[in-house]
């Protein structure tokens, strides 16, 4: 008998080694932790944000993102389906799962995810100053998504951007996109033996946005949270999508866990606005579960004053004392920042005692694993003023009041001749448009009384208008602004047109943003620099002495079809 070539011997050595590997990874399993239960007073509520239906570019629809929900154990479930509230008909408990119907708002400075707001009758007009003022009117929470996107035009660059929005640490979509073809290759290879291991293999540590993050805990608090950006939907062709990964395995993944006073009532308005308002002051956790469950895990600070927890500030003074711990995974060391700098790192339990100002989060890691298993939100000890102007900055700013007109095109005090009425064929502008007692004093004021009709195939573009084509020349001003009220809230957009040769628009650039009504008289003002143009032939700049056209118009970008109402307006005019 021949004994066997070098070469079958090389491959049935090499089998023998992929088989093994390949029943490791069947066999693997998250770790088991250790450790006392946390005692501080707490509820831990498990639960996913940032998840897509077929309400826009899901996989799966609202049903059965539920089921998969109520399989993977979550108490509650954000849908954020970019730029509607379309599933809110699935709001409140299914099941056992609070679900909660948010949006993800796509802007010129990346996207929001809003939650906690009501379905709005406008739609978002793209413009992030908008969205966020949309989150804040809504009585909502707003995080930046994926922040550090590799994807550029995913990127957050609202940095500077007003108010107490927090941010996504984690997030689904750019832990695919930066995790390179070699690890989606092992992932797609290893999903069907352990989907749990193959999508956590795929994970890379966040450390940029984290860095990010500590920079600007020095102005004020921002809340951390993990984004899914759930899909279960890979596009393969362009009417062709391929359902992975499933929502079960990505609910598998990580967690944010919110800690509550109580139990959740089942009363779900209730059990709502105590998990957004946790959310919103960074009373929360986020754990990656497909490494080692993470709900034991907790951060307090103790002091003479009491006990506090993540998203808490606390006076400065002496007696302060950091402790963090819980069931944790053997071996996991647990890692203090303070103002984004490591303090201290520990195995097992952790406690730094006569802690001074600062910022103090903490990250718990396991051996063998590049990203952090747990990410807690910070406890911010401060004295009372620095405390104060932190929260001054965290705060959404007032609209400063419009300055007044440098000159007035049109106060429609009697019927005008420089504004016409516009619409598509199967939408309807009412006539008159002067309303002669309608203005905030009593007189004329210019009426958009309109019905906007839904697109068709014979009819693709629905609007209703209002055009002055005077030409102007408006060198040397600032912007348009005018008084505007109306009979609900609506977006409507406000233009400038200026002239443009290799336009196919009437040889007119359209130059626009976007304004919400309220039921009441306002002064508005629309700075020149603030409009914006997506016109593919742009030439890159407003021509202010070259006016063409003021427009204010509705489509289905400003509101949603079939909606009809009227609007107001007075004294437009320029400063």
């Amino acid at each position: 008998m021949k004994p066997p070539s070098r070469r079958r011997l090389v491959a049935g050595i090499l089998a023998l080694l992929g088989i093994g590997y390949l029943t490791q990874i069947a066999l693997w399993e998250p770790r088991a932790v250790v450790g006392a239960s946390p005692d501080d007073g707490y509820v831990r509520v498990p639960g996913v944000i940032h998840v897509h239906t077929t309400h826009s570019d899901g996989g799966g629809t609202t049903e059965e993102v539920i089921a998969a929900a109520r399989a993977a154990g979550l108490q509650f479930l954000a849908l954020t389906d970019h730029n509607n509230l379309d599933a809110k008909t699935v709001e409140g408990y299914q099941g056992g799962v609070l679900v909660m119907v948010g949006t993800e708002i796509s802007t010129n400075a990346g996207h929001v995810v809003g939650l906690g707001i009501p379905d709005p009758t406008y739609r978002f007009s793209g413009d992030v100053a908008d969205a966020l003022a949309d989150v804040r009117d809504g009585g909502g929470v707003a995080f930046a998504a994926h922040p550090l996107s590799p994807r550029a035009d995913f990127q957050w660059t609202g940095w500077d951007q007003p108010g107490p929005w927090g941010m996504e640490l984690l997030n689904g979509d750019s832990q695919w996109r930066a995790a390179g073809w070699l690890r989606l290759l092992r992932t797609g290879a290893l999903y069907g033996i352990n989907s749990r291991y193959a999508l956590l293999a795929s994970l890379t540590s966040p450390d940029e946005t984290l860095r990010r993050w500590d920079a600007l805990l020095q102005e004020r608090a921002v809340a951390g949270i993990v984004g899914a950006d759930a899909h279960s939907r890979v596009p393969v062709r362009k009417e062709t999508a391929v359902r992975f990964p499933s929502y079960g395995a990505l609910f598998a993944l990580a967690r944010n866990y919110v800690l509550l006073d109580a139990r959740l009532s089942g009363t779900a308005a209730r059990d709502s606005a105590a998990i957004l308002a946790a959310l919103a002051r960074g009373r929360s956790y986020v754990g990656v579960d497909a490494l080692a469950p993470a709900g034991g895990f907790w951060f307090t600070a103790e002091t003479p004053r009491g006990r506090f927890t993540m998203g808490d500030t606390v006076a400065a003074g002496p007696g302060i004392s950091l402790r963090a711990g819980g069931a944790l995974p053997a071996g996991a060391t647990i890692r203090l920042l303070r103002d984004g700098q490591a303090m201290a790192e520990v195995a097992g339990p952790l406690a730094q005692e006569n802690v001074g100002p600062g910022v103090y989060r903490t990250e718990v890691r396991v051996p063998g694993w590049d990203l952090p298993w747990i990410l807690s939100n910070p406890i911010y000890v401060f004295d009372d003023a620095t405390a104060a102007h932190r929260q001054a900055r965290a705060a959404w700013t007032s609209e400063a009041a419009a300055p007044p007109p440098a000159v007035i095109f049109e106060t429609f005090a009697s019927a005008t001749t420089a504004w016409t009425p516009g619409s598509d064929p199967t939408s309807l502008v009412n006539q008159p448009i002067v309303d002669p007692s309608g203005g905030e004093d009593g007189k004329g004021a210019g009426r958009l009384s309109f019905r906007l009709s839904a697109p068709t195939a014979a009819q693709p573009h629905t609007f209703c208008a209002l055009v002055d084509w005077t030409h102007r020349d408006l060198t040397g001003r600032d912007g348009l602004v005018f008084k505007i009220r109306a009979n609900g809230e609506y977006r409507i957009w406000v233009q400038v047109r200026d002239e443009n040769p290799a336009s196919a628009d009437d040889k007119t650039e359209w130059w626009f943003a976007s304004v919400k009504t309220a039921r009441d008289w306002r002064t508005v003002a629309v700075p020149f620099a603030r409009l914006r143009s997506i016109n593919p032939k742009t030439d890159g700049r407003l021509d202010l002495d070259k006016v063409r056209a003021l427009v204010f118009v509705l489509d289905r970008g400003a509101i949603k079809p079939g909606t009809e109402g009227t609007i107001w307006l007075d004294d437009v005019g320029v400063y």
